[in-house]
């Protein structure tokens, strides 16, 4: 019983792997599935867009998994150019990490604040400086309990800018 469970929930999931790249062409602007050898195949039907040409596009992507070489080597409709700004990368950090952030800034130091000011270029001798601008400053960086990740970047951001020592790395 237990075999039969884990035989039809790894079918399920295969199944269900090739339109995942479909799902997300649908909700996105795109004209279809992305890139790869199904869009190729299927772009020329005359309705890019349409359910059928995007399901099928992403079905073959999905059974070939040609869309990951297409994105890595830039073939196959696809650039390789994708790559996270770095100032994206700090937001995107910050605000998976915002709650810890705000803890650690709070005290001058955490593993969380070292990792962001890594992220930041902040030079190792200069990360001393850093972490204690974060705390003096800190309720400039977070005005409220409801301060995102964003605000507490622009704020951050500015504090730096301020900073001698520390103004190369402000980041916008």
């Amino acid at each position: 019983m237990i075999r039969k469970l884990i035989i039809a929930v790894v079918f399920v999931a295969f199944a269900l792997i090739p339109m995942s790249s479909t799902l997300a062409a649908m909700a996105s602007d795109d004209s279809g599935s992305g890139c790869g050898l199904g869009q190729m195949l299927w772009k020329e039907t005359g309705h890019a867009k349409g359910i059928l040409p995007q399901t099928l596009a992403g079905t073959t992507n999905g059974i070939f998994l040609n869309q990951w070489f297409g994105i890595t080597s830039g073939t196959l409709g696809c650039t390789n150019d994708g790559l996270v700004k770095n100032d994206q990368q700090i937001k995107v950090f910050a605000s998976a990490n915002l709650d810890d952030l705000s803890q650690e800034m709070a005290q001058g130091r955490g593993e969380h604040l070292s990792a962001l000011a890594s992220l930041m270029g902040v030079p190792a001798d200069r990360q001393a400086g850093f972490f204690a601008m974060t705390q003096e400053k800190y309720t400039s960086l977070f005005k409220s309990e409801t301060t995102t990740s964003d605000e507490m970047f622009v704020a951050l951001n500015q504090e730096l800018a301020t900073r001698s020592t520390l103004s190369q790395v402000a980041t916008q």
